[in-house]
C-alpha cells in the first residue's frame, strides 16, 4: 500500500495502525523505508487460537501489547479522533484489511455513520474468506451524510495483479470526492 499513498499523499507517506484487542498508531512510513520498517513496526508472535464465542477457536496472532483479538471499532475510533485532531481540509483514504471475524456490526456502522460528515473514504479490504459482518453491507448502509466507504473480498491476494488490486482499492474513491464535495464534507 505504501506505493498508494506515494501517489496520493502530498509527502509521499503513509499513516498506519494495527490493532487486535487494542489499537497502535504506528510511525509514519515511505516507500524506502518499507524494508526496515515492518519488522520494526509490526510485531507478532505465533499463532494461537481464540477460544472466545467469536473466535471459534480459528488462530489468531497475538500483536505486542494490543492482546489476541479484533476489535475493528477501537482503530476506527482512533482514525476518527486523527482526522478531527488534525483537520486540513484534505481528503483521507483509508486502506482497511480485515482477515475476518467481524462481528461488532452496530458499533462499525455508528462510527461509519459518525464518519460521513468528515472526510474521510474507508477501503475495506478482506482477505481470507472469512465473515466480514458489516463491511459486506456497506453500500446499503442508512444514515450517512454520503456514502463513504467500500468493501471487497480477495481470496488469495497473490493471484490478484498490481493493477487489478489498484482498481479496486481506488475505484469507489473518486465517486466519495464528489459526493463528499456536493455534501459540504470537503471543500
Amino acid at each position: 500500500m505504501a506505493p498508494v499513498a506515494a501517489r496520493l499523499d502530498e509527502d509521499g507517506s503513509l499513516d498506519a495502525w494495527i490493532f487486535a484487542d487494542r489499537s497502535a498508531r504506528l510511525p509514519s512510513l515511505t516507500i524506502p523505508e518499507l524494508p526496515r520498517w515492518v519488522p520494526e513496526n509490526v510485531p507478532t508472535r505465533l499463532p494461537v487460537r481464540d477460544a472466545s464465542p467469536q473466535g471459534r477457536g480459528r488462530k489468531i496472532r497475538r500483536r505486542e501489547g494490543l492482546g489476541y483479538g479484533n476489535n475493528e471499532p477501537v482503530v476506527i475510533r482512533d482514525v476518527i479522533d486523527f482526522c478531527r485532531a488534525r483537520p486540513t481540509g484534505r481528503p483521507m483514504l483509508v486502506l482497511f484489511f480485515s482477515d475476518g471475524g467481524v462481528y461488532e456490526n452496530k458499533e462499525i456502522s455508528d462510527l461509519l455513520r459518525e464518519a460521513s460528515a468528515l472526510p474521510i473514504f474507508w477501503q475495506f479490504v478482506g482477505l481470507g474468506e472469512s465473515n466480514y459482518g458489516i463491511l459486506e453491507d456497506l453500500d446499503t448502509l442508512p444514515g450517512r451524510v454520503v456514502d463513504n466507504a467500500g468493501f471487497f473480498a480477495v481470496d488469495d491476494i497473490d493471484s490478484v495483479s498490481d493493477e487489478e488490486l489498484y482498481d479496486r482499492l481506488l475505484g469507489e474513491f473518486p465517486q466519495w470526492l464528489r459526493a463528499a464535495r456536493a455534501a459540504g464534507v470537503l471543500t
